[in-house]
C-alpha cells in the first residue's frame, strides 16, 4: 500500500515512489495539524490507520474541513485555530468516517443527484455524528438525527429516503465529494494514479478500510468501541459474501444440468451391448446438448459495464458446459432479430428505449431449435411473464438492488447488484 503522509513542516513526502504536489504548511500550522491528528488517533484508536492515511490539503477560507473520494482532507487552518486541538481532532475523525464508510459510492448507489447532494450530506453527517456524540467526541456543532426529526442509530440510506419526503431546513457544512455531497471550492478532481496528485486510489483505500475494520472488531470484542454504527460497518465489511459469479453459476447451472444429465434414446447410434442379443434390437443413447438463448435488456437504464461483465461470464460458463453457440436477443420495448453468436465479438446490441422484456422472452422461446434455457439480463425494471415459456426454463438475472425479483413456475431469479 502506498500512502503519502505529511512530513515535517507539513510538506508531502512520497511513499511508494510518488512525489507530492501539495503545498507545505508553515511550521506553526504543521504542529497544530500534527497535534490534531495525534489527538484524533487517541480519541478513537481503532481509526488511527484511517486518520493518518488521509492526505492534508491546506484550503484557506473553507471555514471547515472536508474530504474527497481520494482521501484528501481539505483543512482550513484558521478554523482549526479557532476550534483548538480537541475539536479539530473530532472533525478529522468525522471526515475519516466519510471515506471509511464509502459515502461517495453509496451516494451513487442511492441515485443522489446534484439537486439532492445536500440531503445526502445531511443524512451522512447525522449518521456519523450520532455515533461520535455517543462516544463523547467534542464536535464543534454538527447535525444530529434529532435536528432533522429522525430516529437515532439509523443508516444513511434510510435517513436520505426520509429527507427526500420532506425538505430539511438545516444546512450541511459541506463535507466534500468524499461524503457523497457536492465538491467544495478548491477541491482537486484528479485521480492520484493518473496525475501524481497525493491521495489514495481504490486499491489503497480498500486496504485501509479492511485494516480499520479489523481494528474496530478487535476493539469491540475488548469493549473499547462504543460506536454501534461503526461496529456494524466493520462486521459487514469483514463478513464473507457470496460472489456474484457463484450465484450466477448456480442459477444457470441447475436448469442446464437437468437437460444434460439424462440420456435420450437414439436409434442412429448402436447400443454397445447389441452383440449380446442380436435378435433384440436396442437403441443407443445420446446426451442432449442444451440450447441456450440470452435476452439482453438494452433499455436506456442498463449499465454497460455490468452488462458486458455478465454477458462475458455467461459465455464462459456455458462454454465450460459444452455450449458452443448462443442465441442472443436484444430487447427494450421491441425485440431485435435473434443472433446466433459463436464469439462475443459477433454480438451486436441495439436498443436504448423503454423496457418490456416479455417481447424478448417470447422471441427467444420461438427460436429454432427451441431453447431449453432462456437467460434474461436486466436491471429488473420490466413487466415479467407469469410463468416460463412451455418446456423452457427461465433464469432472470437482475442487475441492481431495488427492482423486485420475478416469481412464477419455471422461473429462477438471481440478484447480482451490490456483489460486483
Amino acid at each position: 500500500m502506498s500512502v503519502t503522509a505529511t512530513g515535517p513542516g507539513g510538506a508531502g513526502v512520497a511513499v511508494g515512489g510518488r512525489s507530492t504536489r501539495i503545498a507545505p504548511l508553515d511550521p506553526v500550522d504543521a504542529e497544530l495539524l500534527a497535534a490534531a491528528r495525534l489527538r484524533a488517533a487517541r480519541l478513537q484508536p481503532y481509526l488511527a490507520t484511517a486518520v493518518f492515511a488521509m492526505v492534508p490539503v491546506p484550503t484557506p477560507g473553507l471555514g471547515t474541513f472536508a474530504v474527497d473520494r481520494f482521501w484528501r482532507v481539505y483543512v482550513d487552518l484558521d478554523a482549526a485555530r479557532s476550534w483548538g486541538v480537541e475539536q479539530s481532532a473530532a472533525v478529522l475523525v468525522h471526515e475519516a468516517h466519510h471515506v471509511l464508510r464509502d459515502h461517495h459510492r453509496r451516494a451513487v448507489a442511492c441515485g443522489v443527484t446534484t439537486s439532492t447532494h445536500r440531503l445526502w450530506n445531511l443524512a451522512a453527517d447525522a449518521a456519523i455524528n450520532d455515533d461520535l456524540v455517543d462516544d463523547a467526541l467534542p464536535l464543534p456543532g454538527g447535525v444530529l438525527p434529532r435536528h432533522l426529526g429522525l430516529a437515532a442509530n439509523g443508516l444513511e440510506e434510510a435517513y436520505y429516503r426520509d429527507l427526500l419526503d420532506e425538505t430539511a431546513a438545516v444546512e450541511p457544512p459541506g463535507c466534500g465529494s468524499g461524503s457523497g455531497g457536492a465538491p467544495v471550492d478548491g477541491e482537486l478532481d484528479e485521480h492520484p494514479e493518473e496525475s501524481g496528485v497525493d491521495g489514495l486510489d481504490e486499491v489503497d483505500a480498500a486496504a485501509v478500510r479492511r485494516a480499520v475494520a479489523h481494528d474496530v472488531s478487535a476493539a469491540a470484542s475488548r469493549g473499547e468501541c462504543s460506536s454501534p454504527g461503526l461496529v456494524l460497518w466493520a462486521r459487514d465489511l469483514l463478513s464473507p459474501q457470496v460472489l456474484w459469479r457463484d450465484l450466477l453459476r448456480t442459477a444457470i447451472g441447475r436448469p442446464v444440468r437437468e437437460v444434460t444429465r439424462d440420456p435420450h434414446a437414439d436409434w442412429t447410434r448402436p447400443d454397445r451391448r447389441a452383440d449380446s442379443r442380436p435378435d433384440f434390437p436396442r437403441p443407443g443413447v445420446r446426451h442432449q446438448a442444451p440450447e441456450i438463448a440470452v435476452v439482453v435488456d438494452t433499455s436506456a437504464s442498463m449499465d454497460q459495464t455490468l452488462l458486458d461483465a455478465a454477458v462475458t461470464e455467461i459465455n464462459g460458463l456455458l462454454r465450460r458446459r459444452g455450449v458452443r453457440t448462443l442465441q442472443v436477443v436484444s430487447c427494450d420495448t421491441e425485440s431485435a432479430r435473434p443472433q446466433r453468436v459463436r464469439r462475443l465479438g459477433d454480438l451486436v446490441l441495439r436498443g436504448g428505449g423503454g423496457t418490456d422484456l416479455r417481447v424478448g422472452i417470447d422471441a427467444a422461446a420461438s427460436c429454432r431449435p427451441r431453447p431449453t434455457v432462456v437467460v434474461v439480463l436486466t436491471d429488473g425494471e420490466t413487466p415479467w411473464p407469469d410463468a416460463a415459456p412451455p418446456r423452457t426454463a427461465l433464469v432472470a438475472v437482475v442487475i441492481g438492488e431495488h427492482a423486485p425479483l420475478p416469481r412464477g413456475p419455471g422461473i429462477t431469479s438471481v440478484r447480482i447488484g451490490a456483489l460486483w
